[in-house]
């Protein structure tokens, strides 16, 4: 590719001639041949791909949001020397850099050189594809463009609280040993009942108190203890998102979801994750670390949505959720969210809804007038509108000023309200 330097050498050399003929003077065409022999030294040799040799290495790839990670790419000329040579990242438009991630200058055979930033993340993932490199001959006239390949992928997965006990008591349980009180007799801590001794039990279970009241063995039995499907469904709904500046409601939301998964997979349970909105993102039930890092990435990846399918509850998916499981809703709620969410309950599912106040949320980014008040009471009286009806069907709601921890507003449940029974 020719540079504008080469386009003006040329047109230079060209309007010498064309004054020279018109003018007939011979010095101006004498004039304009060293340019336009000098214009026609890039066709002399031929420009090839320069021989770059390209890593990129991460400090580390799945953080939290808010933190920072370094990032340095090496390359290394393995070929001939370059005069001229510009190197770019291409660094994903959301990030926020420091330091430097182009350079520019040459480069001789064997050559290494550095590029050292850190990337200040927000919640999201970061796709590096490669580098933009330039190279330019000794004159400037002529550039070869080529991209080189440096893959890389960078996650921030949103921060996390610690959470209270929130005891969950479903009517349906997995058949692994888990800490959810299944109501079955079995291998447990807590009294369930007596029975009559039959031939293998063990010795150290009867009752003897009740052996020298009735006269013959009986036997304690003790509630088991197992794992539960616990689904959570975070609202990904545009209609329900403020947002002032940096503000926003729904990054709140993502980090409830976040801590919630985190709390139901440290006690053993098996998690599913549903974000709502623009499509369906489904992160199939599993217990361990592993499971833990993928709903991570999932909410890092978490976005708004308008879809038209999605614009209302009564869509959910609840052939993915095991009939009378647990379910948390992490959603700002909407008056049209009344019946769908009325009739998950009619299906035996026991719905714990964490409602991010949208109304406190823009209130507090809002300046003070004679208006605001105004306004914040009739929103926050639709509001409690919709939260009375939902509670009067017999779903646990919790009013969540996002300004304050999770586990405070937790609180409001209550021993008894904390505890989601069939």
């Amino acid at each position: 590719m020719m540079t504008k330097a080469w386009f003006l050498l040329v047109s230079l050399s060209l309007m010498l001639i064309y004054l020279g003929l018109v003018c007939r003077n011979s010095s101006l065409l004498a004039l304009a041949f060293p340019y336009l022999l000098f214009s026609l030294g890039p066709f002399w040799r031929k420009m090839l791909r320069p021989n770059l040799k390209v890593q990129r290495e991460f400090e580390n790839v799945f953080l939290p949001d808010g933190q920072t990670c370094r990032i340095k790419i090496s390359l290394t000329n393995g070929g001939e020397a370059l005069d001229e040579i510009k190197v770019v990242d291409l660094v994903p438009r959301r990030a926020q850099l420091e330091g430097i991630c182009e350079y520019f200058g040459p480069l001789r055979p064997g050559q290494t050189i550095s590029l050292d930033y850190t990337i200040h993340g927000l919640r999201g993932k970061y796709e590096f594809s490669g580098l933009f490199v330039s190279v330019g001959d000794l004159w400037g006239l002529r550039r070869r463009e080529d991209f080189y390949p440096a893959p890389g992928t960078l996650t921030f997965f949103p921060q996390t609280e610690n959470l209270q006990k929130i005891m969950i008591s479903p009517r349906r349980t997995r058949i692994f040993t888990g800490l959810i009180k299944s109501r079955e007799s079995g291998t447990g801590v807590e009294f369930w009942g007596t029975r009559a001794y039959v031939p293998g039990d063990s010795l150290r279970h009867l009752n003897w108190k009740a052996v020298g009241r009735w006269d013959f063995l009986i036997t304690n039995l003790f509630e088991q203890e197992r794992i539960a499907d616990v689904g959570i469904i975070l609202d990904a709904r545009r209609i329900g998102e403020v947002r002032r500046g940096k503000e926003s409601l729904f990054e709140h939301a993502v980090r409830a979801a976040a801590s919630l998964a985190k709390y139901f997979l440290e006690e053993g349970n098996r998690v599913g994750l549903l974000v709502y909105g623009n499509y369906i993102a489904w992160t199939y039930p599993a217990v361990g670390k592993q499971h833990y890092a993928r709903i991570m990435a999932a909410l890092a990846e978490a976005e708004l949505g308008d879809h038209a399918v999605f614009k209302e509850f009564q869509n959910i998916p609840t052939r993915l959720f095991p009939p009378g499981s647990p379910l948390v809703i992490i959603s700002p709620l909407h008056y049209k969210d009344i019946f769908p969410l009325r009739y998950l309950r009619a299906l035996d599912y026991q719905i714990l809804i964490i409602s991010p106040n949208p109304v406190a949320f823009e209130e507090s980014l809002l300046p003070h007038d004679q208006f605001r008040h105004t306004a914040a009471r009739i929103a926050n009286g639709e509001r409690n509108m919709i939260i009375s009806r939902l509670r009067r069907s017999g779903l646990k709601v919790v009013d969540w000023n996002v300004q304050q921890p999770l586990r405070l507003a937790l609180r409001t449940l209550g021993e008894k309200g904390r505890c989601l029974s069939g």
